[in-house]
């Protein structure tokens, strides 16, 4: 399948993952587990622009914010984050959104686990609405983005991410994490191709990132 068809307007949604305060900024997870935060950062300016004409050409544009309340931390959850050494008190402040502004249209998914189709309605708004296709950007690469990509795969949707609108932990981490969804669980093009397939090309190199 061409990546025209494959991004066709008709049958493909964006999903933004947890573009949060938390991995872009100081004092967030990033910092916490001795990462720089700033570097992720690069990806705001591109991901606005890619964002806004999404929201023009899809119907669905879905923006995911991971939350982390004590509620929803199960004995499992409390383990693994105090052995990986993730364990902080609950701040909500680090849950809000960064680098993107939600609009009336944009549908807010909460999600609890690294994946956004597990514990939310996702799979359901997207077969709803004929989805066919999961654009997926965002934050981090080898993590939340990787985990909904290959669950998103298993449920037979065609995944594909932009290498230049996500960040990963450290750049070693996205490179092999892209590698992995690119060999194993989707397609892994330049946001510019995509535009193009959409009409709307930004005239940037994609080569550059």
């Amino acid at each position: 399948m061409d990546l025209a068809r494959k991004v066709s307007p008709g049958h493909t949604a964006l999903l933004a993952v947890d573009m949060q305060r938390d991995y872009f900024c100081s004092g967030g997870i990033i910092e916490f587990m001795g990462g720089d935060p700033l570097p992720l950062q690069a990806i705001l300016g591109p991901h606005e622009r890619f964002l806004a004409e999404a929201r023009r050409i899809l119907k669905i544009v879905v923006l995911t914010r991971q939350t982390l309340y004590p509620y929803v931390r199960s004995p499992a959850v409390v383990e693994h984050y105090t052995r990986a050494g993730m364990t902080r008190p609950f701040d909500p402040s680090r849950e809000d959104f960064f680098g993107v502004e939600p609009t009336e249209t944009d549908i807010i998914l909460l999600k609890p686990k690294y994946s956004a189709f597990v514990g939310t309605n996702l799979d359901a708004i997207l077969r709803a609405n004929g989805i066919e296709t999961l654009i997926v950007t965002g934050v981090a690469t080898n993590v939340c983005v990787e985990s909904t990509v290959r669950h998103g795969f298993m449920l037979d949707y065609h995944m594909v991410v932009p290498p230049d609108l996500t960040a990963g932990v450290d750049e070693e981490c996205k490179a092999m994490s892209l590698r992995n969804i690119g060999t194993f669980f989707g397609e892994v093009v330049h946001s510019d191709l995509i535009l193009a397939a959409w009409g709307s090309g930004t005239g940037s190199d994609p080569a550059a990132s």
